[in-house]
C-alpha cells in the first residue's frame, strides 16, 4: 500500500496545486452550472414522484418500480463505462510503459489503475444522481439513516461495478489480439446496447389506449432479480421509506459480493496483466500505402487532411462513428413506430408535439456527438500543439478548419436523422422546412460552441482523450448546448403558437422578436465561444 500511495501522490498534488483562486474563479460557472442542474432534477424528481405516488392503488408500486429501475439502468451503464475505461486505463493509457521500466509491482499497478477506472467511470454518476435519492428522501420524509444506508450502497454498486468491468476488460484483452483492442469497444458497445435495447423494446406499451395498458407493461419490465445489484439496494433501501427497519440480509449481500467482484479483478489482472501487454505492440499499414497516400494536401486543406487522417487511423474514434450510426438506426425506427393516428385522439396538434419531441431528442444527439468530436477536437493535437503554433497558420484559421471539418460530419448525421423521422411521423411541408433550417441552424451554432468551448478549456495532456468530454467543461458544454437547442425550440414553439392564435399586429411583433431573439442566441453562441477560443489559444506559446 505505501507504493500504491506514492504512485498516488502526483496526482493528488497535482490536483492541490490547481486548486487556487485562480482556477476555481474560472471553474465556478461550471459549479453554478451544475447547480442549477441539480436544483431543477430534484424539483422535477420530487414533482413526479408526488404525481405518482397519488395514482390510487399503484402509486406506491410504480414509485418503486422506478427506483428499482434506475438501479437496473445505472448497473448496466456503470459495468459498460468501467469496461471501457478499464481498456483505456490497463492498457492503452500513456503512463504504462513508464510505469512497467520502473521498480514498481504488477499489483502496484493494478491497483493504481483499478483506483483510476473506477473514479473516471462513476464521476459524472456520483456527481448527478444525489438529487435523485435526495428526492426520494424528501418525498418519503425519511430518516437520516435512509441517507446513510443509499450512500453507503451506491457506493457499494460502483465498487461492484468497476471490479466486473475490469473483470472483463482484461479477459476481452486476452481473447482479442491487441491490435484490435479498441475495436473492442465497438463490439462490447453495440452487444450490450442492442441486449437493452430489445429488452425495452419487448416490454415498451404496443398500445396507448388506456392508461391501464402503460401502467401493465411499465410493471412487466423485469428489473426485479435477486441475481441483480439493484434489486439487493431497492430491498435495503425501500423499508426505510416506508418507515421500518433496514434489511441487513440484502446489505451484506451487496457488500459480499462488492468483496468478492474486487479480489476477482484483481485476481484476474494478475494472472492476464503483464500476457495482455505483450499484444500491445502497434501494427498495421505502414506510411505511403494509406487510403490516402497520393494525396496531397494545399496550405489552406493541410488541417482538415490531418484530422481526417488521424481520424482513420485512430480506431477509438470511427468505431464510435459506428456505434452512433446504429443508435440513428434504432432512433429512427422507434419514430417509425410510433402510432401517430392512435395518438391523434388525445390532441388535434399531435404532429406537432412529436415533432417538438423528435427535435429535442436530436439536440440531444448533436450535444452528446459535439461534446465527444468537437470539443475534443482541440485538445487532440496533444503536447504536439507547439507544431500547430510554429507553422504559418492563425489560430483563428486553425479554429475554422477544426470546425469546418466537424461540423460537415455532424451535419450529414443530424440533418438526415430529422428529415427521416420526420417522414416517419408524417410530417410534412412547411414544418418538414421549418425542422431541417432548425436542425441545420443548430448543427452550426453547437458546433461552433464546442469548437471554441475546447479551445477555451483545453487539455492537451490527457491519458484518455474521453476524458476530455467528461472534464468540468465539457459536462458544462453539454448544458450549454442542449440549453442552447431548447431555448430555440421554445422560441419556435411559441411562434407557432402565435401564428395560429392569428396574426394581428401583437402577434406580428411577436413573430418579429422571437426570430431576432433565435438567429442572435445562436449567432451568439457561435462568434463568441470562437472568439474567446482563438484569443485563449493565443496564450499559449510555441
Amino acid at each position: 500500500m505505501q507504493m500504491l500511495f506514492k504512485l498516488i501522490k502526483p496526482k493528488l498534488l497535482s490536483s492541490r496545486n490547481s486548486l487556487n483562486a485562480r482556477v476555481l474563479l474560472r471553474r465556478a460557472p461550471f459549479f453554478a452550472i451544475g447547480f442549477v442542474f441539480w436544483i431543477l432534477l430534484y424539483i422535477g424528481t420530487c414533482k413526479f414522484l408526488s404525481f405518482v405516488r397519488g395514482i390510487d392503488f399503484a402509486g406506491e408500486v410504480l414509485s418503486a418500480k422506478l427506483l428499482s429501475m434506475t438501479f437496473f439502468g445505472l448497473t448496466g451503464f456503470l459495468v459498460l463505462s468501467n469496461v471501457i475505461t478499464a481498456i483505456s486505463s490497463f492498457y492503452l493509457s500513456k503512463d504504462i510503459t513508464f510505469l512497467l521500466t520502473k521498480p514498481v509491482a504488477d499489483r502496484d499497478i493494478l491497483r493504481l489503475k483499478s483506483l483510476e477506472t473506477v473514479m473516471n467511470s462513476s464521476w459524472m454518476v456520483l456527481s448527478f444522481i444525489p438529487p435523485v435519492f435526495l428526492a426520494y428522501g424528501v418525498t418519503y420524509h425519511a430518516s437520516a439513516v435512509y441517507y446513510i444506508s443509499i450512500s453507503s450502497a451506491f457506493i457499494m454498486l460502483v465498487i461492484l461495478t468497476g471490479g466486473i468491468g475490469i473483470s472483463i476488460a482484461h479477459m476481452l484483452t486476452q481473447f482479442f489480439p491487441a491490435r484490435h483492442t479498441r475495436l473492442v469497444l465497438l463490439g462490447v458497445g453495440m452487444l450490450l446496447f442492442l441486449l437493452l435495447y430489445f429488452t425495452m423494446k419487448s416490454v415498451m406499451p404496443r398500445t396507448l389506449e388506456t392508461p391501464e395498458d402503460i401502467v401493465r407493461t411499465f410493471m412487466s419490465f423485469n428489473t426485479d432479480s435477486p441475481l441483480l445489484p439493484g434489486y439487493w439496494i431497492t430491498e435495503t433501501v425501500l423499508p426505510l421509506l416506508r418507515g421500518k427497519g433496514p434489511d441487513m440480509f440484502y446489505s451484506l449481500v451487496l457488500l459480499s459480493n462488492c468483496a468478492f467482484f474486487l479480489l476477482l479483478s484483481s485476481a484476474i489482472g494478475r494472472r492476464l496483466f503483464r500476457k495482455n501487454i505483450g499484444r500491445l505492440q502497434p501494427s498495421g499499414r505502414g506510411p505511403g500505402n494509406g487510403l490516402f497516400s497520393g494525396i496531397y494536401p494545399g496550405r489552406k486543406s493541410a488541417l482538415p487532411y490531418k484530422d481526417i487522417l488521424i481520424f482513420f487511423r485512430d480506431t477509438g474514434q470511427w468505431s464510435q462513428v459506428t456505434i452512433i450510426g446504429a443508435l440513428v438506426m434504432v432512433y429512427i425506427y422507434n419514430f417509425k413506430s410510433v402510432p401517430v393516428e392512435a395518438m391523434a385522439e388525445l390532441t388535434p396538434f399531435i404532429k406537432e408535439l412529436m415533432l417538438l419531441v423528435n427535435m429535442l431528442m436530436a439536440g440531444l444527439v448533436l450535444s452528446a456527438v459535439t461534446a465527444r468530436f468537437l470539443y475534443t477536437a482541440v485538445s487532440l493535437e496533444g503536447q504536439a500543439f507547439w507544431i500547430i503554433r510554429t507553422t504559418p497558420v492563425n489560430i483563428s484559421g486553425f479554429l475554422r478548419a477544426k470546425f469546418l471539418y466537424g461540423c460537415t460530419a455532424i451535419t450529414l448525421l443530424i440533418v438526415p436523422v430529422v428529415f427521416f423521422t420526420n417522414l416517419a411521423i408524417r410530417v410534412t411541408g412547411g414544418l418538414m422546412y421549418v425542422s431541417v433550417g432548425t436542425a441545420l441552424m443548430l448543427c452550426v451554432s453547437v458546433s461552433g460552441l464546442g469548437t471554441g468551448m475546447g479551445a477555451i478549456y483545453p487539455k492537451f495532456r490527457y491519458a484518455n482523450i474521453a476524458s476530455v468530454s467528461m472534464s468540468l467543461g465539457g459536462m458544462a458544454f453539454m448544458v450549454l448546448a442542449f440549453s442552447l437547442v431548447v431555448i430555440t425550440l421554445s422560441l419556435e414553439a411559441w411562434l407557432f403558437y402565435v401564428s395560429q392564435a392569428g396574426l394581428d399586429l401583437a402577434g406580428k411583433i411577436q413573430i418579429a422578436v422571437c426570430l431576432a431573439l433565435i438567429g442572435a442566441i445562436n449567432a451568439a453562441a457561435f462568434f463568441l465561444p470562437m472568439k474567446i477560443g482563438a484569443k485563449r489559444l493565443s496564450e499559449f506559446e510555441a
